[in-house]
């Protein structure tokens, strides 16, 4: 494998991801955040090292298929959908499926400098947010940890960043929690929110099931169908 300056990678990656658009090239941030990204069902540690609205650097040890669609947790925003252009070694130069706005891109910019290996990109640790999002779905400790298979004080310890949980209890606290496990372990925006999903339209509602029901299925969202029956009319 060739030995290359991460630096050259950061320009390569932006003539992958930006090609034919210098306005894009001057809005390139060279950033050090610390996220996760999510690939087949399976979440990993990343770190964002270069991001533009079209395109980013991430370094991670996971091996990243470049057939397959990944997510890369961002703040206030959640998962993103990107692809891996090329790769090498641990990094891998992305491409958006959606373009991020200034907005966004700037917010990243923002937690890169207050992340690290115990806060998410939502400046949270994982007992804080497994709390907040608990509270926001109305759950006690009691209901939460019924559903979660563990007990009450497994959840508290949890809950008080003292233990955290395994891989396949983080999938079922997920679940139940109603997010995906890449937002649980890496970051969720802070407001998930039933208005947001109450006031879209109905293909943004059925778009939003259909890749929550990927990930946690852990299959290509492309597999997931969802039907609805009218029933018969008058």
């Amino acid at each position: 494998m060739r030995e290359v300056r991460v630096s050259e990678e950061v320009e390569t990656a932006e003539s992958v991801a930006q090609e034919g658009d210098p306005r894009r090239r001057a809005r390139r941030l060279v950033l050090r955040l610390r996220t996760g990204v999510g690939q087949s069902g399976r979440a990993f540690d990343a770190e964002v090292l270069n991001l533009s609205p079209s395109g980013m650097l991430v370094k991670t040890a996971a091996s990243l298929s470049l057939d397959d669609p990944l997510e890369v947790v961002l703040p206030k925003i959640g998962p993103v959908i990107a692809k891996v252009v090329w790769f090498d070694d641990q990094l891998y130069g992305c491409s958006f499926a959606k373009q991020l706005s200034d907005e966004e891109v700037e917010a990243a910019d923002f937690a890169s400098g207050h992340s690290d290996e115990l806060h998410g990109v939502d400046n949270e640790t994982l007992g804080e947010r497994i709390k907040r999002l608990r509270k926001n779905r109305g759950l006690s400790m009691r209901a939460l940890a019924g559903l979660a298979g563990v007990s009450k004080p497994t959840l508290w310890k949890w809950e008080s960043d003292r233990v955290r949980p395994r891989h396949t209890t983080m999938q079922r606290l997920a679940v139940e929690l109603g997010i995906s496990e890449l937002e649980l372990v890496y970051g969720a925006p802070a407001v998930r929110a039933s208005d947001d999903l109450e006031t879209g339209s109905l293909a943004d509602i059925v778009r939003d099931a259909r890749r929550r029901i990927a990930e946690a299925a852990g299959v290509d969202e492309s597999r997931i169908d969802v039907r609805i029956d009218w029933g018969e009319e008058d």
